[in-house]
């Protein structure tokens, strides 16, 4: 009787959608494994006796048989969702995410006599939720570019005022001295120079909107040379000299990673103490995780106590306001390399520079 019920279970579990296993020795020897089983993981039933450590070794080095050794010697059952696991197929690997259940069967005194493993494969459900989640960032990521794009409208108004102003001033009063003239030509200049400064960073945030998360390989020698190459054009009177070290190259999205090192290497130029000794130093690092870069100055640096402020948008270190900028570039900067997945961080010191540390992970 007790030998037909076996029979019985055994033929449920065989015809089951479920995929099951079951190990019979703390060695995690395979006493039954159902077809659902083997199709998951791309074997027959040759796997029949033998170790689940020796027929799968890139489970063994994912730490899937640590697990089950554990589950065998306590007797704790351990349940998992949304797991990734490599998948050898011939010399094909594919990851694919699985819930899964490690089963332990105890008997009367507590001890494991067999783990019941049973598992499902949720690849595709995981995928739509990845999905969902990055159109989720995204629509986050464009309605914080909204909200900057709409600061940056509302700062039109006072240089456009200052125009404003001016342009009737000058009309009314033709015959004014030299001195009040040129006095109101220079607010009219400096006004013209918000306005541009201004509608830049708004150009700067319509390309960061279209700009979709595409990844792929950059060569950043090259990068970095063709950003220094512009801020060069558009600063014709540097003085800040640019050392380079080891770039490495990197996975990242081409268009957001210019926007990254355009506005930090112009920021390091217009903030410069304007000697001959200013300096930019660029160079990278490798770490298990990712590529660090480091963009090191000279510069005038940033107050202590405001080094957290100056990623807030229209933000700016007290000491810079001699220097035209609307206080857009750093906290651009900071929701781009989130956007990649990327930290970024900085040290400075009053009077003696600013060292930048952008992380991004490895892909």
């Amino acid at each position: 009787m007790i030998v037909n019920e076996q029979v019985s279970v055994l033929s449920v579990l065989d015809h089951s959608p479920l995929a099951t296993a079951v190990y019979n020795s703390p060695e995690l020897h395979i006493s039954y494994v159902n077809q659902a089983m083997l199709e998951m993981w791309c074997a027959d039933h040759t796997i029949l006796g033998e170790t689940f450590c020796n027929c799968f070794p890139s489970f063994k080095q994912e730490g899937f048989s640590s697990i089950l050794k554990n589950v065998w010697n306590t007797g704790i059952s351990y349940q998992a969702t949304d797991t990734p696991a490599d998948i050898i197929d011939g010399n094909t690997k594919t990851t694919r995410y699985f819930d899964f259940e490690y089963k332990a069967l105890v008997d009367e005194y507590g001890d494991t006599y067999a783990i019941l493993h049973t598992a499902h494969d949720v690849t595709e459900r995981k995928l739509v939720y990845n999905r969902i989640e990055q159109q989720n960032e995204e629509i986050s990521f464009n309605h914080q570019l909204d909200l900057l794009a709409n600061t940056l409208s509302h700062d039109l108004k006072n240089p456009l005022a200052v125009l404003k102003m001016g342009n009737d001033f000058l009309t009314r009063n033709p015959d004014m001295c030299p001195t009040v003239h040129k006095k109101w030509n220079k607010n009219i200049a400096d006004a013209i120079q918000n306005i541009e400064a201004i509608i830049n960073q708004t150009l700067e945030l319509s390309k960061a909107r279209k700009n979709t998360n595409q990844q792929e390989y950059i060569a950043m020698d090259r990068k970095i040379q063709n950003c220094l190459a512009e801020v060069q054009l558009l600063y014709p009177q540097l003085t800040v000299s640019f050392r380079l070290g080891h770039l490495y190259a990197i996975h990242a999205n081409k268009a957001m990673i210019y926007q990254i090192f355009v506005n930090l290497i112009a920021n390091a130029v217009k903030y410069a103490k304007k000697t001959t000794a200013d300096y930019l130093h660029i160079y990278s690092e490798q770490t298990d995780k990712g590529i660090v870069y480091f963009l090191e100055d000279n510069g005038i640096g940033i107050p202590e106590d405001e080094l957290n402020q100056v990623f807030l948008a229209h933000e700016r270190a007290s000491n810079s306001t001699h220097t035209v900028g609307t206080g857009i570039g750093l906290s651009l900067v900071k929701r781009l390399i989130e956007r990649l997945g990327g930290t970024i961080n900085l040290s400075s010191q009053l009077g003696k520079g600013t060292i930048i540390r952008l992380f991004f992970p490895y892909v």
